[in-house]
């Protein structure tokens, strides 16, 4: 079962919070480029690899979110199709705006993503230390 994280976790998870918090600001830097990939590592090599395999975890999740994000602006989009010459500018200017913001939230969602896969093995070697220690456990 996976769990979500949440404000009320244990006061050592506020790192976390942190780490997830200025991740998404980055992200949402329009004049940021693939050099991500850096700063996230920085961010997580101050937290212990329990938090870390959280952190790269909820980026995960957060990618899944800006894809409902991105396909609820796209569903909007659906009426373009009835637009022509004789439209409403404001209609016009509307969907462009929301062509706008679909470029936006799929940036973010490719960022995010990214910054999963360069970090995805926080969680891989988070889960072998959870069965390394289970089984070790049951040898006791």
């Amino acid at each position: 079962m996976k769990k979500r994280l949440a404000e009320s976790d244990a006061p050592g998870d506020r790192r976390i919070f942190s780490a997830l918090r200025q991740i998404k600001a980055f992200a949402k830097d329009p004049d940021s480029d693939c050099s991500c990939t850096l700063i996230i590592g920085e961010l997580l090599a101050h937290l212990v690899p329990r938090q870390r395999a959280a952190v790269v975890q909820e980026l995960f999740m957060s990618a899944l979110r800006q894809r409902t994000k991105v396909g609820t602006l796209l569903e909007l989009l659906r009426e373009l199709e009835q637009f022509g010459p004789a439209s409403e500018i404001g209609e016009v200017e509307e969907a462009a705006l929301i062509f706008d913001d679909v470029a936006k939230q799929a940036r973010m969602g490719s960022q995010l993503l990214r910054a999963f896969a360069a970090n995805r093995r926080d969680i891989l070697d988070a889960r072998q230390t959870l069965v390394a220690n289970q089984a070790g456990e049951r040898l006791s």
